[in-house]
């Protein structure tokens, strides 16, 4: 058993009896088991008082999300749980076995940094589900460069000490969460991934995850993180453009030379911007995935524009517009590539 160390944060509306076996048997482990109430009715209020016997039940009358609930949890924590060290979050509909979430305590007790929930997919998954992980991960992969294997599952434990910083963080539904994760990654703060069991009740029926108004939510918000990102390369573009219109292209080299000129720019503003706006923990490991990503990147940019200016015959503008939209797909990949590398942080 658990020392009176760690907090289980249940966010729930509308719950089944699934949250009242989960209450117990964590209540059982030694936890401090804290259920939100997001606003689910009188309707399941036999339900909540059921919890009350092996939890701490706090809420409020109208629904706001669960990203609220995470944070309105995170907040009465800080303040009326402070000899507490660690909170973890978890799913109340039975979606999370209690062995999973009494590793991943285990672990957030040891290495004392957010430690993120990864599921294994094994089993079966809900074509809504598969198909709303795979967009949120290329576009997060790409404008974080960043790459996770699972960024949407919701048991995750986090220190004390970064609790203020998670209730800053901006969302209050689904794509809160997705948010946290862009947060850790473009701050460079530090992280550890657990492999665990992926389970599905009753294909997921107990979800209340709309798949395209919460997709849409979600992806929304991380395109927000990587707004900079295509500011940026429109600048490029642009300053490519300009330059050309003086370049003499009876010299076949001219377009490279321009196009590396106004890169080394480009790439010098990105990483200046990148640490004025993100302003990370960890400066120099910002500078180095940023170099080596955008190098990377570069290299594909290149080689398109060059085939299409001088192979087909395209304009220069044209021709950036479709290098951004064609290399999408082998960014991912390449982003994949070095995650599987560079960020290979998963236990089992």
């Amino acid at each position: 058993m658990l020392s009176k160390e760690g907090i289980v944060l249940l966010p729930s509306y509308q719950p089944e009896e699934t949250l009242v076996n989960l209450s117990r048997g964590l209540a059982l482990e030694g936890f401090f088991v804290l259920v939100v109430d997001d606003g689910s009715g009188e309707k399941y209020s036999d339900i909540f008082n059921k919890c009350k016997q092996y939890a701490t039940v706090i809420g409020y009358k109208k629904n706001q999300g669960k990203g609220h609930a995470i944070k309105y949890g995170y907040k009465y924590c800080l303040d009326n749980l402070k000899d507490y060290k660690y909170v973890v979050t978890a799913d109340g509909d039975g979606q999370h076995r209690i062995d999973d979430i009494v590793r991943i305590a285990d672990r957030v007790k040891q290495k004392n940094v957010s430690i993120i929930g990864v599921r294994k997919f094994d089993v079966k998954v809900p074509i809504k589900s598969k198909l709303g992980n795979m967009l949120s991960k290329f576009n997060q992969s790409l404008v974080t460069a960043r790459y996770m294997h699972d960024n949407q599952c919701g048991l995750r434990a986090f220190p004390y000490s970064i609790l203020p910083d998670m209730i800053e963080i901006f969302g209050s539904r689904y794509e809160y969460e997705m948010n946290v994760l862009t947060y850790l990654q473009i701050k460079e703060l530090p992280f550890e991934c657990l492999r665990i069991q992926t389970i599905y009740e009753n294909n997921n029926s107990g979800s209340h995850f709309r798949p395209f108004q919460d997709t849409l939510r979600i992806n929304s918000s991380i395109l927000l993180y990587g707004l900079i990102n295509i500011v940026m390369f429109i600048a490029l573009a642009i300053s490519n453009y300009f330059v050309n219109k003086y370049v003499d292209f009876s010299l076949p080299i001219n377009l490279e030379i321009s196009t590396t000129m106004c890169f080394l720019v480009y790439l010098v503003l990105m990483v200046i911007l990148k640490l004025i706006i993100f302003r990370p923990k960890y400066p120099g490991k910002l500078i180095l995935r940023v170099i080596l990503y955008e190098l990377l990147k570069f290299i594909a940019i290149l080689v398109s524009v060059t085939l299409f200016t001088r192979v087909l015959s395209l304009h220069i503008s044209l021709a950036y517009t479709l290098c951004y939209v064609l290399t999408l797909l082998p960014r991912y990949y390449l982003v994949k590539g070095i995650g599987l590398v560079y960020d290979a942080n998963i236990s089992e």
